[in-house]
């Protein structure tokens, strides 16, 4: 360890090195084996340097006992147990814990051998006995000068741990969120999450999970990993009410702070975990809720071992509580999964249970209809004498009804049975070539009669097909009832073919056609098509869904084909034979058909479809009534919309006794109905094509002139969200079917006489409003009121204008406080309360802004106004407004200009100050100042002028403060001055200073704008010529093409000041009576200061003045008369060389800036560059590796800001930078 070699500074080595560097130069090494530092060799202290001045953490070994030095950033390594009394102590005794690891590495680097390891396991005694760490370090061998002997180890470490850990952990977490969130029960996801978990044994020793019971007083466990055989430490059921003492865990504490509980000193609680991979006891255990985030509820416990070598730090927490979230989240999900099963069973059973109800009650229905068909039959059979020919209308009317309820009923029934799979079908050879035919050929007259062509193509078939025969017929007739009901214009088409096994049946019709999305629905129960347009809105909307299944039961096939505004096609498929048919159902003998009177029933509902004039079974009238007459005087007219033909005829005959009455079948001609004639009442029913009853009362309501026609909505819909529905859309009154006839007339009475009372009640509006409107023009204001009872509001079109509204538009409160401006409405709902509180004065007085709600403008209004009050009752209010918005942007116009002027003060880089003439105190100051001046502003708001003079260089004070005396004369002064900061810079100020008059005239502020020239070089020009005329001529011209230029009349002038010049160029004109013209450059270039002099004069053909001139230290020399040319050229020339001088400078100061930054090391890299060296010379000069060489070469490069080697180089030369000496011997060594 010991060297002869001395220096003037034998431990300056030590120097620096932060905490370590000072407990090395105050530590005794007197009788320390390694021996006092100055006696070491030369490797070991640039070892030992290297290491105190490094960030890296850095161990060194030294000596044969491998004693241990370090740095500042090992401190961590070692922990508070170990540092700082391991300083210089024997490697075996400082890391005895892993010695059996690193020792025998030792034995490498004694053979010669530098070693490297990335990331080793060890357990430091640091902040546990034995704490699990991960570090990657390298050795290598610190040689003596003679390059053989062995001075010690040089280990560069750094601990990778929590990148380790973090892998292993994130691990986990990956492989916990993937196969947990595949799992579909809760008992599966827990299973699979302490499968997960059973594989990272080094950060989970063990785990449990319970879950509470839906009661929450009992916890079961449903999973665990690596528990021991006492089941009393982990209980398969655990309630949380008993007594905590007798608790193994306390997750009575956990359910109710719903926070992480710490159980320590697990072997003294009786429960003894032994690690999974190592010999030590588990001593902590964390039991973490699990919470049920989409919920806010807790779903159970997670409860965790704690590995014995690792700390429960932060890291380790926030771990473990993800590990929980995924657990929770999987329980979730599976309880999800588990409650949507359920629920679809639910349905299922509702579903089943629906289809009971519906065969039952189909079956209670058939009772009383057949009372009531029976009767009604009776009656139409007798003569025609005993039975009068209005009452026979009614029961025909009445029986037609009746026995379209029984079909309804039927169909129900029939559907009933089919999902019990009680459908019994009685499969019969049939030629159903000729059956479909015959049941086709009843609807072909009611074609005729609707405009529809009509086709039958039906050709024999081969041979007999098997079918229920009551069955085909429900096909069939609901396929053509429901092409008749779509199809306006064209025709339908029935055929049937043989194919190749079995019979194919199309029905297609030219109809309005079948959305592309709607297809795949059309054959499911209820489904309809919004907005499609039919001849009946009438349906129950299972027809197409019945034919399916009849279809399926025949074991055949129904599919359709549709284009909208083309028609649709739909193709039933049935096999021939019985080989796919119940065998049982094959050949049983059913009832006879009753074709005919299916048929009819079908064909007299589709004719029920058609216009009235279509039909001849029109309702008589009643005696009196007017029958296409035009509307009487004193008769009221009522629009009656109803797309069912008994409906509407029955109506017709109860209304027109009292009424005019106009019918159509749907709610789009009632609305085209409403707008050719305003009719006083519209009846509607709910229900209709095209256009339903609600949204009739909707379009109505849209319209101005259409909006307060009274509007009575009928409907079989029976439920109240459906009667809310329609007066909510507008409606007056909501009549559910089946009504009593003198109820409905009642209620159209009562609607019509509120409409009267409702336009009476508009005229009388309309007449007050005509004489407020007078009275307002009057004296230019608009008057207003509102009832503060009813909220109602009377505006009149000038204050509807304010608002931004039409004058025709709607007005009520929430549009009244909706376009006051949001910053203005809680001053005004303030007034409102104060106005309408009886203890006060009524008095409404209060200015605000309006945002136009149509056109968005925004306006000032001024309202005034008083409450009637009536024994302590606000009965109304009468106010009125006033437009103040040009006023108002006057107003704002004043302060807008005000704040523009701050605004720019604000962000202008010059100062901007204002001084009051009459107090002499500075009213404004911009923050600019600070920046100039380097002082806050507060300093010149008191006594501003003794503190300005005071920031002035001494010898511009004169100067400036004869300029301020100028201004407050009324002169604009443009003044040029130093100012000397805080810090003893100089910085060159030019100052405006002008005057600000009252209207009178007279002097009432004073200001200046104060502007920083201090940096504007490169385009400053400084002519010196005695001679004004010239010097004019010169002034004009530079000035002229942009420049800067300020005009000395004397050499000695110029140079009085030349130190503290702003770079620029020189214009010397040397025609001047001086007693030596070229002084000043000469002066200049002695003094150092560069400013470039072109120098102008007469020389008469004789070049030796200008060659003086050059000798002086000019950079150019202009004979005069000048051309403009060559006089631009040259000044061009020189601010160019001011400006390269001034980028270099800057450079350079940023080179020396960051070089300055640099560490020992960095620099001295940067230095072998310079030299030429490179990284394999550069290491054995400097004791490092050419790996070690690369990483600071490259933080050397990102600390210039340099992308290539080159630069870099170059920039350290600009900064004066220079490569260190070396010997000559060296020199020949390379």
């Amino acid at each position: 360890m010991t060297s002869a070699s001395s220096s003037q500074e034998p431990l300056g080595f030590l120097r620096g090195g932060g905490e370590l560097g000072a407990l090395m130069r105050a530590k005794d090494w007197s009788t320390h084996p390694l021996e006092p530092p100055e006696t070491w060799t030369q490797s070991i202290k640039t070892a030992v340097s290297l290491c105190l001045n490094s960030r890296f953490p850095i161990l060194l070994w030294l000596g044969p006992e491998l004693r241990i030095v370090y740095n500042n950033a090992y401190i961590p390594f070692l922990g508070e147990t170990k540092h700082p009394a391991m300083l210089g102590a024997p490697g075996r005794e400082a890391w005895s814990e892993i010695w059996p690891a690193i020792g025998p590495m030792h034995d490498e680097v004694r053979a010669g051998r530098a070693t490297w390891v990335e990331d080793l396991q060890f357990f430091f005694a640091r902040r546990l006995p034995l704490e699990e760490v991960y570090v990657t370090f390298s050795y290598s061998p610190i040689l003596a000068e003679d390059a053989r002997t062995l001075e010690g180890v040089f280990c560069v470490c750094t601990e990778t741990t929590e990148r380790v850990l973090g892998e292993r952990r994130l691990s986990t977490l990956r492989d916990l969120g993937l196969r947990v969130s595949e799992q579909r029960t809760v008992d599966a996801a827990c299973r699979k999450a302490v499968e997960v978990l059973d594989a990272n044994p080094l950060d989970i020793p063990f785990a449990a999970i319970y879950l509470l019971d839906e009661d929450g007083a009992t916890a079961r466990r449903t999973a665990g990993a690596r528990l021991p055989d006492d089941p009393s430490t982990f209980p398969a059921v655990f309630p949380l009410s008993g007594h905590a003492a007798h608790q193994p865990w306390p997750l009575a504490a956990v359910a109710r702070t719903q926070k992480a509980v710490e159980v320590r000193n697990l072997p003294s609680r009786g429960s003894a975990f032994v690690a999974p991979l190592w010999p030590d006891l588990v001593q902590t255990a964390l039991i973490l809720p699990l919470e049920m985030q989409s919920q806010s509820a807790l779903a159970g416990f997670f409860i965790v071992g704690i590995s014995p070598r690792r700390v429960l730090d932060a890291d380790y927490r926030s771990f473990l509580a993800l590990v929980a979230g995924h657990i929770a989240g999987g329980v979730a999900d599976a309880r999800a999964f588990e409650s949507e099963r359920r629920r679809a069973e639910a349905l299922a059973d509702i579903d089943r249970a629906k289809t009971i109800f519906f065969s039952n009650v189909s079956h209670e229905f058939r009772t009383p209809l057949t009372l009531m068909i029976s009767p009604l039959e009776e009656l139409l059979a007798k003569p025609e004498g005993e039975l009068p020919e209005d009452g026979r209308v009614l029961v025909t009317m009445a029986h037609r009804n009746s026995l379209r309820l029984l079909k309804l009923v039927n169909v129900l029934l029939d559907f009933s049975r089919i999902e019990a799979g009680r459908a019994q079908a009685a499969y019969e050879p049939t030629d159903l070539s000729r059956f479909t035919a015959e049941l086709a050929s009843n609807f072909g007259s009611l074609c005729e009669r609707a405009g529809l062509r009509f086709d039958i193509a039906c050709p024999p078939l081969p041979q007999p097909v098997y079918v229920d025969r009551d069955m085909w017929e429900k096909i069939v007739l609901n396929l053509l009832s429901n092409a008749i009901k779509y199809t306006f214009e064209g025709g339908i088409t029935v055929r049937m073919a043989a194919t190749a096994d079995g019979v194919a049946l199309r029905v297609s019709d030219t109809g309005i056609g079948i959305p592309t999305a709607d297809l795949p629905q059309i054959f499911k129960r209820f489904h309809r098509i919004e907005g499609q347009k039919g001849r009946s809105f009438e349906g129950s909307g299972i027809g197409l869904a019945l034919v399916q299944e009849l279809v399926h039961l025949h074991c055949g096939t129904i599919t359709a084909e549709s284009k909208v505004g083309r028609g649709t096609t739909f193709t039933v498929g049935l096999p021939f034979g019985t080989g796919s048919l119940p065998a049982e159902r094959v050949g049983v003998l059913h009832s006879q058909s009753l074709t005919s009177a299916q048929a009819a029933a079908y064909v007299e509902e589709a004719l029920r479809w058609l216009p009235s004039d279509d039909r001849t079974d029109k309702m008589p009238r009643l005696p009196g009534e007017v029958a296409g007459a035009a509307r009487s005087k004193k008769r009221a007219r009522i629009l009656l919309a109803d797309d069912n033909a008994d409906m509407r005829d029955y109506l017709i005959r109860l209304l027109s006794a009292h009424w005019d009455v106009v019918a159509v079948p749907d709610g789009q001609e009632a609305l085209e109905a409403v707008r050719r004639c305003r009719p006083d009442l519209v009846l509607s029913d709910v229900m209709m094509p095209r256009l339903g009853g609600v949204d009739l009362v909707t379009a109505l309501r849209r319209e101005p002139k259409l909006a307060d026609v009274p509007i009575i909505l009928l409907s079989a819909r029976a439920g109240e969200a459906a009667q809310v529905e329609g007066l909510a859309a507008g409606a007056d009154d909501y009549v559910i079917k089946p009504f009593a006839a003198r109820e409905l007339l009642a209620r159209a009475n009562s609607a019509l006489a509120l409409s009267r009372q409702r336009h009476d009640a508009a005229d009388r509006v309309r007449r007050s409003e005509a004489r407020l409107r007078a009275a307002v023009d009057l004296v230019g204001m608009t008057l207003y009121s509102w009832d503060p009872t009813t909220d109602a509001l009377e505006w009149d079109a000038r204050l509807k204008a304010m608002w931004g509204l039409p004058p025709e538009a709607h007005v009520d409160v929430d549009i009244f406080l909706g376009a006051i401006h949001p910053d203005d409405r809680p001053r005004v709902e303030a007034a409102i309360a104060h106005c309408l509180d009886p203890r006060g004065d009524g008095v409404y007085a209060i200015e605000y802004r309006v945002i136009g709600i149509e056109d968005g403008l925004e306006r000032w209004v001024s309202t005034h106004g008083q409450t009637v009050f009536d024994a302590g009752r606000p009965l109304g209010f009468i106010g009125a407004a006033l437009d103040i918005t040009a006023r108002k942007r006057a107003e704002d116009g004043l302060r807008e200009s005000e704040e523009r002027f701050r605004q720019f003060a604000a962000h202008s880089a010059s100062v901007l100050w204002i001084v009051d003439v009459g107090t002499m105190r500075m009213e404004y100051l911009s923050p600019a100042y600070e920046h100039i001046w380097g002082e806050p502003p507060d300093a010149m708001l008191q006594d501003w002028r003794p503190h300005w003079l005071g920031t002035v260089h001494p010898e511009d004070r004169e100067l400036a403060s004869g300029a301020m005396d100028r201004v407050l004369q009324g002169e604009t002064v443009d003044q040029e001055y130093r100012i000397v900061r805080g810090n003893g810079s100089v910085r060159w100020i030019r100052d405006t200073f002008f005057a600000i008059r009252s209207e009178g005239g007279r002097i009432r502020r004073v200001a200046g704008i104060a502007q920083d020239i201090t940096n504007h070089s490169g385009s400053l020009i400084y002519v010196i010529n005695a001679e004004e005329a010239s010097q004019r001529e010169l002034l004009l011209l530079l000035r002229g093409v942009g420049y800067d230029v300020k005009a000395f009349t004397s050499a000695r002038a110029f140079l009085e000041i030349a130190p503290a010049l702003i770079p620029g160029c020189v214009l010397l004109d040397i025609r001047a009576p001086e007693t030596d013209g070229l002084a000043i450059p000469r002066e200049l270039r002695a003094r150092r200061i560069h400013l470039p002099v072109i120098v102008m004069g007469s020389c008469d053909g004789d070049i030796r003045l200008a060659v003086r001139a050059m000798k002086a230290g000019a950079v150019d020399f202009l004979e005069v008369p000048y051309e403009r040319e060559a006089l631009l050229a040259a000044v061009a020339s020189a601010l160019a060389d001011i400006r390269d001088t001034a980028e270099r400078s800057s450079v350079a100061e940023i080179a020396r800036a960051r070089i300055a930054d640099m560490s020992t090391r960095e620099r001295a890299v940067l230095e072998g560059l310079l030299a030429g060296g490179t990284n394999k010379t550069m290491a054995r000069d400097l004791g490092i590796s050419p790996r070690t060489v690369e990483n600071h070469r490259a933080h050397v490069m990102e600390r210039l800001g340099a992308r290539t080697l080159p630069e870099a180089v170059l920039m350290a030369a600009a900064a004066g930078l220079r490569p260190p000496l070396r010997t000559q011997g060296e020199t020949q060594e390379e």
